[in-house]
């Protein structure tokens, strides 16, 4: 090689181009300068395929760009460093093919593996069910979301049988780190989504590693806190406020025709008979305790007047296309209630009916997204800082039925009438206790105890002299 002219000043040097130096080695292998050291240093970019790193080099956990390798030439000489930078890449390269064959040796079974199976043999199953397309996005989301799915794990990619409690252990943490940071939780309802997945993966690998006893998960801890709902005042000023935003029109007694000629807008959801339909999906809500998926599928059919002023609701199409599902108004306003929204919807949807189902998938539509839009802007406006911005959403108003019911009713917290009020509510016992009765009864009792507990002697204020 014969040393040729190099420029002054330079950062880097091709070793093909500017050295000429013979071998096989990438075109984009050159020597470089550093600023702590006049050492210099060799550097490539290996192609994807030949690159052992996890996520063949990328930064960010496989989200950021591709990182060059560097390594010292031991020499300040440019010409040197040229030759060496070849034997360097040579040595890394024959390093490299032999981590790659124990990496695909090591990665086949691999939960990759599974996953695939398992989400393409569930797909087939569940495509013709209804909300297939929102278990879909979610059970993707489990494998796929960034930093904490499943894929980007270091231990999803070797043999299942090379996962050991330490890695769930690890993964367990980090979900608890993601979850303190961002809402103050331990994580645990993240943690047993992602292990109910893993579980069902590690199902499937059962018959090819016979024998083999799977690492256990780390025992999930329920975090449990006081859900957030609207007082009684919250409420009254809620309805309120819809009801001033309808032109005081969702109250009154409109006839089809009346309700269709609303100001309504499909580029501006603020508008009146979006107000009318919120007020009416809040009181469906306050009366039926529904899911905030009922909210999408409700239609006047489904509701029978039952005589002495009670109405029902047959639920035809529930969760898990478990049995209809019938549930009634507690409180007696529940019936006259029915009769106004009876009238103006006579048939069909009675949330939103403008809105366009999906032929068999109505939880694409955007009811429920619409209705949380609404309520977040009047919550937002009638509260202001009083109610906290994660309480403003659907679920918050399906916890505020519940919770001011058993406030009003307290004789609904013993059985049997415990059992057949969360039948009614498509939910459990345990869940009424949990969610809120334990928090009514804590309150309830130290009301009471304030009542009865006499002021200590020594937090009086003394009078003096000077107060008389």
């Amino acid at each position: 090689m014969g040393k040729a002219a190099l420029p002054e000043t330079w950062t880097t040097l091709n070793v093909s181009r500017d050295f000429g130096v013979r071998g096989s080695y990438p075109q984009n292998l050159r020597i470089k300068r550093q600023t702590h050291t006049r050492v210099l240093y060799a550097e490539w970019l290996p192609d994807p395929s030949d690159d052992p790193r996890p996520h063949q080099g990328r930064s960010r956990g496989g989200l950021g760009k591709r990182l060059t390798i560097q390594r010292s030439t031991g020499t300040e000489d440019p010409y040197e460093a040229a030759k060496r930078s070849v034997s360097l890449f040579q040595h890394w390269q024959d390093e490299s093919k032999a981590k790659l064959n124990l990496q695909e040796e090591e990665s086949k079974n691999s939960l990759g593996d599974y996953w695939e199976r398992y989400f393409a043999s569930e797909s087939r199953t569940r495509e013709i069910k209804r909300n297939f397309k929102r278990w879909r996005r979610e059970e993707t989301l489990k494998w796929e979301a960034e930093e904490y799915g499943i894929r980007h794990q270091p231990w999803a990619s070797r043999s299942i049988d090379l996962i050991t409690s330490q890695d769930f252990r690890d993964y367990f943490s980090l979900l608890e780190r993601r979850a303190r940071g961002s809402g103050g939780s331990n994580g645990s309802g993240m943690k047993g989504q992602q292990k109910t997945l893993i579980n069902k993966l590690l199902v499937l690998a059962e018959d090819d590693f016979p024998g083999h006893a799977f690492p256990r998960f780390p025992a999930i801890s329920k975090q449990t806190k006081q859900v957030q709902h609207l007082t009684q005042k919250h409420w009254d000023q809620l309805l309120a406020a819809v009801v001033d935003l309808s032109l005081d029109t969702a109250r009154q007694l409109l006839d089809p025709d009346e309700y269709l000629e609303l100001e309504w807008s499909k580029g501006n959801r603020l508008n009146q008979r979006n107000w009318v339909d919120l007020y009416d999906a809040l009181l469906l809500e306050w009366f039926f305790y529904l899911r905030a998926e009922d909210m999408y599928r409700l239609k006047s059919e489904w509701f029978k007047d039952q005589g002495n002023r009670t109405v029902v609701c047959n639920l035809e199409t529930t969760k898990k296309d478990r049995p209809i599902h019938q549930t009634t108004h507690y409180r007696n306003d529940g019936y006259r209630f029915w009769e106004r929204i009876k009238r103006r919807k006579p048939s069909g949807y009675l949330v939103l009916p403008q809105i366009e189902r999906p032929a068999g998938n109505p939880a694409d539509s955007h009811v429920l997204e619409t209705l949380n839009y609404l309520l977040k802007h009047v919550m937002e406006r009638t509260f202001g800082d009083e109610f906290p911005a994660s309480g403003r959403k659907w679920t918050t108003i399906r916890h505020t039925a519940f919770r001011l019911t058993l406030e009003e009713d307290p004789a609904l917290a013993i059985p049997p009438k415990i059992n057949s009020f969360a039948d009614n509510g498509h939910t459990s016992p345990d869940q009424l206790r949990n969610t809120y009765l334990r928090y009514i009864d804590a309150e309830r009792t130290a009301k009471e105890s304030r009542q009865t507990i006499g002021e200590g002697k020594w937090t009086m204020v003394r009078r003096t002299d000077q107060d008389y």
